[in-house]
This record gives structure tokens, sequence and C-alpha cells, in this order.
């Protein structure tokens, strides 16, 4: 089985970013006391895109239907991060 190494290198860039991401979340959470659930729509949205990656890895043809569906899940938690995140730009916006 020949995988291409940009398979390899995308998962081991979502993971990282995955790792950021809850890091992120509980060193904020840990400073400020407040949860953002930007953090958790960002990481969930790496972690999808890792899966997809590691299915591809495992044999999975690119043009399975069930990968696809994972990279549109994928592309819906970064359009609720985005969302939330200006969302709570806005909200802190106001508080000042």
């Amino acid at each position: 089985m020949n995988v291409p190494v940009m398979y390899y290198v995308g998962l081991i860039s979502n993971l990282v970013f995955l790792f950021l991401a809850i890091y992120g979340y509980f060193y904020i959470l840990r400073k400020t006391k407040e949860k953002y659930l930007f953090l958790i729509f960002f990481a969930a949205a790496w972690l999808f895109s890792g899966l997809s990656y590691i299915l591809l890895i495992s044999g999975a043809s690119a043009n399975e239907w069930y990968i696809t569906l994972i990279r549109i899940i994928n592309y819906v938690f970064f359009l609720a991060t985005m969302l939330s995140l200006i969302f709570e730009l806005s909200r802190l916006r106001k508080a000042v």
C-alpha cells in the first residue's frame, strides 16, 4: 500500500492543532475561569479533519461517501468556530 506523504503531513498538522486547541481551552479556563465555546468547536473541527486523514491512511478511497461526510462535518465545525468567535468578540466588546 503506497500512502502519499501528504496524508501523514496532514494528519500530524491536524493533531498538532487539535492539541493546541485543547491546551488553549484549558489554559484560558485555568487563567480566567471562562469557558469559550469556539475553542471546543475548533478542536472538534481538527478532530474530524484528522479522522479523515486516518481513514485515508488506512486505505479508504478519497471518493468514499463517508470521507465526504466527515469533511462536511469538519467544515460545519469550522463555520461554528467562526460564528461563535464573532459572537464572543461582540459580547466582549459590549462589556467594555
